[in-house]
């Protein structure tokens, strides 16, 4: 303001020395005039010039990083990103795999896209995925902060390659020594124990009378969790049992608040805000629900692991603890470790394997000449023997249409993520270190090139010319790769002994003169909404 003022000052006696130009102070201060008018202009003009210089510089710095963030990937093709958000704005919050497929049809069957602070790349085509996934530089699991943050990286689902590689081989020997394997001596052991829990299931419904109109959620959830208790905490339940509802509501907790949690994966400021800190206290709240039950099993069952043979049948902790004293290996073989562990197995049953089922029932109770057609094809294969595992062999359709339905209804959209530990060049495309690879398996399980009309309910399409069940390439409902889902086989056994011994005794048919809603609810699986069914007795 005192360059303005000394203008002003100066203006003032010029105009008042104008009259008299021959005086020698009017010539003077004309000059003085003159140069300060100069001085002034260029001054405003150098503010001006800073000022716009500025803007200049912010620009294009601002300019610059989106070319960076959106060249990081340079060969891999990908829309533009925004700086910290990427592409988080572009998603829909609901269904965020629908948005990726879009992406997916516009830049191909591989791109690079922001998410948050997470570099990300999608592939939406099978036997590319299958390229990546089996190599050792695709192994890792991506730095997301719920899952290092409240689950500390332990477990399996989500640990580093190293515990990882340790606990996959020690997971597989107990599934197969337990009877989830496809050539296991104690398939029939294991077989047994699932046909049990399944006659719960048919008890609930015969306790009805001939008609039950039932919501099947809780106790097809039930049926898994009991399954899994036994199998892995060496803990059998009652029907009622207090803490098996325990266990399954803290799961069911657990599952919506990591989807509410999402964000802070991808945003890991956004903890320090009192939503998302709450979300993440309830969320550690809940995991200790379960943690408590399982330390009970825990403590009964370290005072007895030394006196069990290796060659007996054995539930996960105790195969633990023998293993913890072969290895001697405090570092792996600890409780925490066996707690997220259990924590992972527990999650992975009730959350793939009870979806499924209920998704299975649904579109049996929309297309009931499906629904007849599997039990048809069950009476006349089994007539009046049994039901075992080894019937799947004979039974194309009823394999066929749990097929269709986990291919149409894919419980895991997106895969699990895995995390380039190293540059992967695969074809002409390079996935650069450290970018958290997606497996897009809805668009995969909805790709026009594999599937005739993907929309369509048709198990037909899993049949060849004779009626024989077809293993087909672009079929990933397990993922694939070398972590792909360790418990594949024994998902496969509690679909079909549960699906098979239903319809075969029960009519299902939806309530309200047909009508079943197939508008999904994505969290970490795509889950059914609750509804109710009928189950008539046969």
């Amino acid at each position: 303001m005192r360059d303005v003022d000394k203008h002003i000052d100066l203006c003032k006696l010029h105009r008042n020395l104008r009259e008299t130009k021959n005086d020698v102070r009017y010539k003077i201060t004309n000059v003085c005039f003159s140069t300060n008018r100069v001085i002034y202009k260029i001054k405003i003009k150098h503010k001006m010039l800073t000022t716009a210089l500025f803007v200049a510089v912010a620009t294009t710095a601002l300019f610059l990083l989106c070319i960076y963030i959106h060249r990081k990937t340079a060969s891999l093709p990908g829309p533009w990103n925004l700086p910290i958000l990427g592409c988080l704005h572009k998603l829909d919050t609901k269904l965020p795999y629908l948005t990726l497929t879009e992406l997916a049809q516009k830049y191909g069957p591989i791109y690079s896209i922001k998410l948050g602070l997470l570099e990300a790349v999608v592939i939406s085509d099978a036997k590319l995925l299958k390229k990546i996934l089996v190599k050792d530089e695709a192994l890792g699991r991506p730095p997301m902060y719920v899952f290092s943050g409240v689950f500390k990286g332990k477990g399996i689902a989500y640990a580093p390659m190293h515990l990882w590689r340790d606990q996959r081989k020690f997971v597989s020997n107990f599934l197969r020594t337990s009877g989830a394997a496809k050539f296991s001596s104690k398939k029939k052991t294991l077989e047994n124990i699932i046909k049990k829990y399944v006659e719960e299931f048919m008890e609930l419904l015969n306790s009805q009378g001939e008609k039950t109109n039932l919501n099947p959620s809780e106790a097809i959830g039930n049926y898994v969790i009991s399954v899994a208790s036994t199998m892995f905490l060496g803990k059998s339940f009652n029907r009622g049992d207090k803490i098996r509802k325990t266990l399954l509501d803290s799961y069911d907790k657990v599952t919506k608040l990591l989807a509410v949690g999402g964000p802070i994966n991808f945003l890991p400021f956004l903890r320090f805000l009192p939503q998302y800190k709450h979300t993440i206290s309830s969320l550690t709240k809940y995991v200790e629900d379960v943690h408590h039950i399982q330390n009970q099993c825990i403590e009964m069952a370290e005072k007895c692991s030394s006196n069990n043979s290796e060659d007996e049948y054995l539930n996960l902790i105790e195969a633990f603890f023998q293993q913890k004293l072969k290895c001697d290996s405090e570092e792996i073989y600890n409780t925490e470790q066996l707690q997220f562990l259990l924590f992972d197995v527990f999650g992975a049953s009730i959350e793939t394997t009870s979806n499924t089922l209920f998704w299975i029932l649904l579109y049996l109770a929309k297309y009931q000449n499906v629904q007849n057609k599997v039990r048809n094809e069950l009476n006349n294969v089994l007539q009046n023997k049994s039901l075992q595992m080894e019937d799947l062999q004979n039974l194309p359709y009823t394999h066929a249409t749990i097929s269709e339905v986990s291919r149409i209804r894919t419980v895991v959209p997106l895969g699990f993520p895995h995390y380039a530990l190293e540059d992967i060049q695969i074809e002409n495309f390079k996935i650069p270190k450290g970018s958290m690879i997606l497996s897009l398996l809805w668009a995969i399980h909805m790709d026009q090139k594999f599937w005739k009309n993907p929309e369509e309910f048709s198990p037909d399409r899993f049949l060849d010319d004779e009626g024989r069940f077809l293993q087909l390439e672009a079929f990933l409902p397990f993922q694939t790769g070398k972590r792909m889902c360790v418990g594949e086989e024994l998902g496969k056994m509690m679909m079909f002994l549960f699906v098979a011994t239903v319809v075969k005794n029960f009519k299902i048919e939806a309530c309200n003169s047909g009508d079943v809603d197939f508008s999904p609810i994505c969290g970490l699986t795509l889950l059914p909404k609750p509804q109710e069914l009928v189950f008539i007795k046969i």
